[in-house]
């Protein structure tokens, strides 16, 4: 099950002002807005209702009812937060843990990580990327970094479905690919962050020839996401 309050704290931080008082005001105190009109939580949060609903939007819900019912599933339900990741991730960095205690740290924090990750990616953007690469005959991969270990492994699968890939680890030649986008391709951009300069460049020279472009970024607002026509995001790991 979805963890509403998870999905809440992963976006919190990258708010706008108006829009993170009222996330803060709803992680510090769950169960009172089950007791408010959309107004009285605003003006609670020191905010207003108009932002109120621009935050339902943000969260992809159906207005201030469906963010209550949402809401109230969790409180009712108690499947909140449970390890908060800071600790986990305190404890992983423990130099005097042996082996054995290393591994169950790991073990915890990426069972966290894969629970944020129900919580924040969106099950309609996924339909909507996979919708977009099997109408394509060709597909792009942009990125470098770490990301080249996602992407090699994203080649060999969609390789697999029979799709063309054009994939070079050379980000400047990622650029030139994308100049020569056509109407049946479409690219697929990996960036953490969504801040790399030449994964960015790439993704506008596409663009700019009118080209498709899926991008999985962090969750939260980065220019690589921005520019994209479906964006599958992830949860922030929190280091």
């Amino acid at each position: 099950m979805q963890s509403f309050l998870t999905l809440i704290e992963q976006i919190e931080k990258d708010l706008p002002t108006s829009e993170r008082k009222i996330a803060e005001y709803v992680l510090q105190n769950p169960s009172a807005p089950l007791q408010m009109t959309m107004t009285e939580l605003s003006a609670a949060a020191g905010s207003s209702p108009a932002i109120v609903v621009r935050l339902c939007k943000r969260l992809n819900v159906n207005g201030y009812a469906d963010f209550k019912l949402r809401l109230s599933r969790e409180v009712f339900s108690n499947e909140g937060k449970d390890s908060e990741p800071e600790q986990i991730m305190e404890n992983f960095y423990d130099s005097g843990l042996n082996t054995r205690d290393l591994t169950v740290q790991y073990i915890k924090f990426t069972t966290k990580n894969l629970s944020n990750l129900e919580s924040v990616l969106d099950p309609k953007a996924i339909d909507a990327a996979a919708e977009m690469i099997y109408k394509s005959k060709t597909v792009l991969l942009i990125g470098q970094g770490s990301a080249e270990v996602t992407l090699s492994d994203l080649q060999y699968k969609l390789a697999r479905l029979g799709k063309n890939i054009i994939y070079s680890k050379d980000v400047n030649l990622q650029i030139a690919q994308a100049y020569s986008m056509t109407d049946d391709m479409v690219a697929f951009g990996i960036s953490y962050f969504g801040e790399d300069t030449l994964v960015n460049q790439a993704a506008k020279a596409l663009k700019e020839c009118g080209g498709k472009l899926i991008t999985l970024t962090k969750i939260g607002h980065n220019h690589l996401a921005r520019l994209a026509d479906v964006k599958l995001q992830i949860p922030s790991s929190g280091y």
